[in-house]
C-alpha cells in the first residue's frame, strides 16, 4: 500500500515539476531581451535540479516507507512542487495580461496607417517636454508639417495611393529626426514634430531637411502614369528659449508660420519669431533650393 502511495505521490511531484518548468519556458520565450531571460533560466535550472534530486531520492528511498509518517517527506515534496507549478502558472498569466495591456496602450498611442504617434500621444509628450523646457529654461521648438495639395493626390490617384503618400511622408520625416525628437501624424495630412533642446534657427534647418527629403523621395509612391504631380510639404516652425512658454502660443505661432509658407507658394519652411521675443519679429522664410 505504501509503495503505491509513494509511486502516486512521486509521479504527481514529477508531473507538477515538469509542468512548472514548461510554463516558465513559455514565459521565457515571450520575453523581449536576453538580459531579462537570465534570471528565469536560473529558475529553470533549479527546477531541473529539483526534478533530478527527487528522482534520486525516490529511487533510493522506495523501500523505506514502512508507515504513513514515512510519507511526510514525499508529501512535502508534493506540496512544494504544487506551489512552484501554481506560481509559474500565475506568473505566465500575469505576464500575458501585462503584454496584452501594453499592446493595447501602444495601439491607442499609434496612428494605424503610418505607425507614428497619434495626436493623443503627441499631446502627452508635448506637455512633458513643455514642462521640462519651462523648468530648466532650455530651448524647445515645434514643427507643423502639411502636405501640399494632398486633396489633389486623393482625387487623381485615389485614397489607396493617398495612404501610401501619408505613410511615405511619415517615414521620411522620422528619418530626418533625432532619437530625442517626437514625430506624430497630427490629423489628416498634417504632421507635427517636437524638437527638444533645439532653438528655432536649428529647427528651421531640420525642417528644411524634411522638406527636401519629401520633395526628393515621396513622389516615388505615385503611379508612373497620371498628371505627374509631385509631393511637397510646407512647414511652420516655432521656437522658444524655454522662458514664459505657453502651449497654445507655440501652436499658434507654428500654424501662422505654416500658413505664411503656403501663402508664399508652398514647398517652403517659414519660421515664426520666438514665442517670448519682444518685440515680435517678422516671419523668416527659408526657400527651397532650386533644382539643378
Amino acid at each position: 500500500m505504501e509503495s503505491i502511495a509513494t509511486l502516486l505521490v512521486g509521479s504527481a511531484v514529477l508531473i507538477m515539476a515538469v509542468a512548472a518548468a514548461a510554463t516558465i519556458w513559455q514565459l521565457v520565450a515571450g520575453l523581449p531581451t536576453r538580459g531579462m531571460r537570465s534570471d528565469w533560466y536560473v529558475l529553470l535550472a533549479f527546477i531541473g535540479c529539483f526534478i533530478g534530486g527527487y528522482l534520486y531520492y525516490l529511487i533510493n528511498s522506495r523501500d523505506s516507507y514502512a508507515s504513513v509518517p514515512d510519507l511526510i517527506a514525499p508529501a512535502m515534496f508534493f506540496m512544494g512542487a504544487g506551489f512552484v507549478a501554481l506560481v509559474a502558472r500565475i506568473m505566465l498569466r500575469t505576464a500575458r495580461e501585462l503584454l496584452r495591456v501594453s499592446s493595447l496602450e501602444a495601439e491607442s498611442a499609434t496612428d494605424p496607417l503610418t505607425g507614428m504617434k497619434n495626436r493623443r500621444a503627441f499631446d502627452q509628450c508635448w506637455k512633458v517636454e513643455l514642462a521640462r523646457a519651462k523648468r530648466f529654461g532650455i530651448p524647445l521648438s515645434l514643427l507643423v508639417i502639411d502636405i501640399d495639395h494632398f486633396k489633389g493626390v486623393n482625387d487623381t490617384y485615389g485614397h489607396a495611393v493617398g495612404d501610401q503618400v501619408l505613410t511615405r511622408v511619415g517615414q521620411l520625416i522620422c528619418g530626418c529626426l533625432r532619437i530625442s525628437d517626437v514625430a506624430a501624424r497630427y490629423g489628416g495630412e498634417e504632421f507635427a514634430v517636437i524638437a527638444p533642446h533645439t532653438a528655432a534657427n536649428m529647427a528651421v534647418l531640420v525642417a528644411d531637411r524634411v522638406r527636401a527629403a519629401v520633395q526628393r523621395d515621396a513622389c516615388h509612391v505615385l503611379p508612373q502614369h497620371g498628371s505627374g504631380q509631385s509631393i511637397t510639404v510646407s512647414i511652420g516652425v516655432a521656437g522658444s528659449d524655454g522662458l514664459a512658454l505657453r502651449s497654445e502660443r507655440m501652436f499658434e505661432r507654428a500654424d501662422e508660420a505654416l500658413y505664411e509658407a503656403k501663402r508664399a507658394g508652398r514647398n517652403r519652411v517659414a519660421s515664426a519669431a520666438p514665442v517670448n521675443a519682444t518685440p515680435p519679429e517678422e516671419f523668416g522664410m527659408l526657400l527651397p533650393t532650386p533644382a539643378h
